[in-house]
């Protein structure tokens, strides 16, 4: 039997932030929908598509990693390609990463805060865009850079998470779903005249166009972290299997 490849296709990519204030100012009424906790295809008046944790086969092959450790970006066993599954299955220790993730940044070996920074937000690797971890980049570079301690409040003060709704759909079927990875970035955290923070951005940086089938390049690694009782041993706090958001 021929073996025929699943890929995904990017259907539409939805900035709830934006259409949330669109909707603010049609209203008219001067109504304010700041606090409203409701779906933006709710909101619109649309059917929500059925959430799924299907990527689509990974472009991502054994060459492509072998390149990788060719180039010093990880060590030899540290990731591995998938073998033509189309939901990811993360082994013990793995966690789904992204090849642009690594275009953007981060470097080996990360700070320990940043998987702290994920766990504060309740989100995984495999939520975020290439552009989330421009943001946190910078966020480390510009923190360490002046030696000012590094912790999750600190990155809350400057960043609020921002889902972007992401609708998808695979080769051969006509069902469109609404898709749980590379869903989430983040925006510099806005005005709050309650608690009296003004609204700092450390500096704009992020690209607005990546390729249209980046989500397709997607593989297995290993992010290792010292033990905090040991420090011979090693821990992966960025392990998961593929949850939605």
């Amino acid at each position: 039997m021929a073996r025929v490849e699943e890929t995904a296709k990017l259907i539409e990519v939805c900035e709830s932030g934006v259409e949330v204030e669109d909707l603010a100012q049609q209203s008219g009424d001067g109504e304010d929908l700041s606090q409203v906790e409701a779906d933006i295809s709710e909101l619109m008046g649309r059917e929500k598509p059925d959430s799924t944790l299907r990527f689509g086969s990974s472009l991502v092959s054994k060459n492509t990693i072998n390149f990788y450790v060719g180039k010093g970006y990880f060590k030899a066993g540290e990731c591995r390609a998938p073998k033509g599954e189309d939901t990811p299955n993360p082994l013990e220790g793995e966690t789904v990463v992204f090849r642009d993730f690594f275009t953007a940044g981060p470097r080996f070996p990360l700070d320990p805060i940043f998987p702290e920074i994920l766990a504060r937000l309740n989100i995984k690797m495999h939520h975020l865009t290439p552009n989330a971890i421009i943001q946190l980049s910078k966020f480390f570079w510009a923190i360490k850079t002046f030696e000012a301690p590094v912790s999750p409040d600190a990155f809350c003060r400057f960043y609020e998470l921002h889902p972007q709704g992401q609708k998808i759909s695979f080769e051969g079927e006509e069902e469109i779903y609404n898709a749980q990875s590379s869903c989430c970035t983040f925006v510099t955290r806005r005005n709050n005249k309650v608690l009296k923070l003004d609204r700092i951005e450390i500096s704009y940086s992020q690209k607005n166009k990546w390729d249209y089938d980046w989500g397709q390049y997607w593989f297995y690694t290993k992010i290792a972290f010292p033990s905090v009782s040991d420090s011979e041993e090693s821990v992966f706090p960025l392990a998961s299997k593929v949850m939605p958001f």
